[in-house]
């Protein structure tokens, strides 16, 4: 089953969180929903997703974090 997250986070570090993304490969795809705005979407295989969740945890010693957006937004 798939997962996906919609988060804002700092334009200036989508780039980068793509290409860590990336180096893990098959683990999860980011789309730009809004670069403007820092707004992207993550998308994951459920059997993933702690994977996932630590890559983004771990991000935070770049000083990048991730603020959870509801899909209607």
């Amino acid at each position: 089953m798939e997962k996906t997250k919609r988060v804002v986070m700092r334009r200036d570090a989508i780039g980068f969180f793509k290409a860590i993304l990336e180096s893990y490969e098959e683990v999860a795809l980011l789309t730009v929903l809004d670069g403007k705005k820092g707004k992207v979407e993550i998308i994951y295989p459920s059997s993933v997703e702690e994977t996932v969740r630590e890559i983004m945890e771990d991000m935070a010693r770049y000083h990048i974090v991730f603020q959870e957006v509801n899909h209607a937004e």
